[in-house]
């Protein structure tokens, strides 16, 4: 295969665990989403307000995953995994005590640091390493976990409540993570690329790009924060739309886990995408669809146009951080792919914290959700405009080295 690289059955005992981690970890992330109401309701707490929260732990997540991705590329991801593992299911039990909404900033704060980012950036990068010509598909189903997650755990998450009420229904999710992502640890393995003797792999700088890696990141980088402002917004305060339309909060509810399991099969087909016409292309479309369909969910009423409205919404938004993941790895050398990915994710999850606040902020501003979806709708131009200007730049690096070389 290319570059050397070496792809085992294992790696699909690999992709499983790791989609499991995103499964929780994206659920356990979008649980702000569903504890707007009830925490509206029981403290009066504004919007913005209880939103933070969800801005905490993409800081978090965005601090977090830096220090665990690098460190992921030294000493691997299974005690990493350990410990995202423990933290995400001790902080969920400490939510359902609290009464502060600092205690609650902190503790989302934490699952993002560490609990989900210990799930996230080095099991994305492990399971690029265990795969080079299928790369795409192995990254499409582990982040179509996310979107899984994203639908089924909220869903569940607001049954729960609805049966038990919010503080038990929290505590008894985090009993569940732990009971589940503990075992999984022991399974992890590592690539066994990295793992043979002698590989020059780990001094290495080349790229699939054939561009300067910190150029490349970059780029990606600054993109990854426009492109996730664009997300936020649907992700935390499609919900909240839905109940101010009227809808009960199980149907509002169950227009986030439409646009979670189009999403599941979105991850799926642009990472099989990514693997024919490459990782950025298939960002850029993943990208356009997003862009174009988030600002509608604000101009209508209809139930059914919101269905649809968000299996289309799902299906782009979720290639998004598919093909971004594959981009990371075809960007940077495999000896900092733990790295790399976390770059782009950090500034991928300030995007998110800024789109999420922004949503609640302009909501408690004007009484209207349109402003909101306006902005998300605004930044997603702008990532496409990066976009546009990074093929450019590839395009044009590609044409210099190749003319370079038939002219030495």
């Amino acid at each position: 295969m290319a570059n050397g690289s070496v792809e085992r059955p294992y790696g699909w005992v690999i992709v499983g665990i790791a989609t499991m981690c995103l499964t929780l970890g994206f659920g356990a992330n979008v649980t702000v989403s569903i504890l707007i109401g009830p925490l509206e309701s029981e403290f009066n707490w504004l919007r913005a307000d209880i939103s933070f929260a969800y801005t905490m732990l993409s800081i978090g997540a965005a601090v977090g995953g830096l220090y665990w991705g690098a460190l992921s590329d030294k000493i691997g991801a299974r005690r990493i995994g350990f410990l995202g593992s423990v933290v995400i299911s001790i902080a969920l039990v400490g939510i359902s005590l609290q009464t502060k909404l600092w205690a609650i900033y902190a503790l989302y704060f934490l699952i993002g640091s560490v609990g989900f980012a210990c799930l996230f950036t080095p099991m994305l990068a492990l399971t690029g390493l265990w795969f080079d010509g299928r790369k795409g598909l192995a990254l499409g189903i582990v982040t179509a976990g996310g979107a899984i997650g994203q639908g089924i755990i909220p869903a569940l998450f607001r049954m729960m409540i609805t049966e038990w009420g919010w503080r038990e229904a929290t505590f008894y999710l985090g009993i569940g993570y732990f009971v589940i992502l503990v075992p999984l640890m022991f399974l992890l393995r590592p690539p066994p690329l990295l793992s043979q003797p002698g590989n020059n792999v780990k001094q290495s700088d080349d790229t699939l790009w054939g561009l300067p890696h910190k150029t490349s990141i970059t780029w990606l980088a600054v993109a990854g924060i426009f492109c996730c402002i664009c997300m936020a917004v649907p992700i935390i305060h499609l919900v909240p739309l839905g109940t101010d339309l009227g809808l009960s909060p199980e149907t509002a509810t169950s227009l986030l886990f439409a646009l979670m399991i189009s999403g599941t099969f979105g991850r799926i087909f642009f990472g099989l995408l990514a693997d024919r016409i490459g990782g950025l292309y298939s960002y850029a479309i993943a990208s356009l669809g997003q862009t174009v369909v988030v600002f509608w969910f604000t101009q209508t009423s209809d139930l059914f146009s919101l269905y649809v409205l968000a299996v289309l919404f799902g299906f782009g938004f979720s290639g998004v951080m598919t093909c971004l993941i594959i981009c990371s790895r075809e960007a940077a050398p495999l000896r900092i792919t733990g790295f790399a990915v976390a770059v782009v994710t950090a500034t991928a999850w300030v995007g998110m914290g800024v789109g999420g606040y922004q949503g609640g902020f302009f909501y408690d501003l004007t009484g209207s959700y349109t402003v909101s979806y306006a902005n998300a709708a605004a930044a997603g131009v702008i990532n496409l405009t990066i976009l546009a200007l990074l093929v450019w730049f590839r395009k044009s690096r590609t044409r210099q080295l190749s003319t370079a070389s038939l002219n030495p």
